[in-house]
């Protein structure tokens, strides 16, 4: 089942938003960087998924 959903997240070094596609057919957790739009400043992306439930998305600084 392919499921794939559009979230908003804030980048940690500048504040902008980005919008974000997430796969939620991939095994949780999931990990990724992806650069901010805006600043170029790479962040650290985290995916958690619970059964039935929207993403939960954590970003951080890549190196904290």
């Amino acid at each position: 089942m392919e499921c794939m959903k559009t979230v908003t997240i804030q980048c940690p070094y500048c504040g902008a938003l980005n919008d974000e596609l997430i796969d939620c057919s991939i095994e949780p957790p999931e990990e990724f960087v992806e650069d901010c739009e805006v600043c170029c400043s790479p962040m650290l992306i985290r995916v958690l998924l619970v059964d039935g439930a929207a993403p939960v998305v954590e970003v951080h600084r890549e190196n904290e």
